[in-house]
């Protein structure tokens, strides 16, 4: 996965994804598990205004202890409770790795590699008749001569003609 990627299936700009992986020392190493890790942390800092450390290990606990079909809930000493549902943020998250995966996947470089037909192929469609050609091509080197031959006597024979014809 590339950075690019990797900030689409979090859903965060490529330089929100450095500075976060940055701040909280992990190994830019993009792969799945840590884009949905991330994609949690910033759900958690951008609803809550929650910091990214506390994002960082709340996300930890909410995706190691808690069933993906449920709900998570927290509620603090003042009475404010937390919730998060895990079926939303799972198919928010997914909706984004498909995108990242299917619309920003690596661009290989250079032209794109074109099948070719045969020459036959594309001279068929050109409009030449191959028939002759096949045919010739179907025999073997000494039945090929043998018919050169004949026809260079065929031609010797008709020149000749032709000359005693002429007055």
């Amino acid at each position: 996965m590339t950075l690019g990627q990797f900030a689409v299936a979090v859903g965060a700009s490529p330089r929100w994804v450095l500075n976060a992986l940055s701040r909280l020392k992990v190994r830019r190493v993009y792969s799945e598990p840590l884009a949905r890790r991330l994609a949690l942390v910033r759900f958690l800092g951008e609803g809550t205004g929650m910091p990214l450390s506390d994002a960082w290990s709340t996300a930890e606990g909410i995706l190691t202890n808690t069933e993906p079909t449920g709900t998570w809930k927290r509620e603090s000493p003042g009475g404010v409770t937390l919730t998060v549902e895990l079926p939303r943020f799972f198919t928010n998250y997914g909706a984004n790795l498909a995108l990242a995966i299917n619309k920003y996947g690596e661009r290989l470089r250079g032209r794109r590699n074109r099948k070719r037909k045969s020459a036959v192929q594309r001279a068929k469609e050109y409009g030449v008749d191959v028939t002759l050609i096949d045919s010739a091509l179907r025999r073997t080197p000494e039945e090929r001569l043998r018919g050169v031959s004949e026809n260079m006597r065929f031609l010797a024979e008709w020149r000749k003609a032709m000359q005693k014809a002429e007055p």
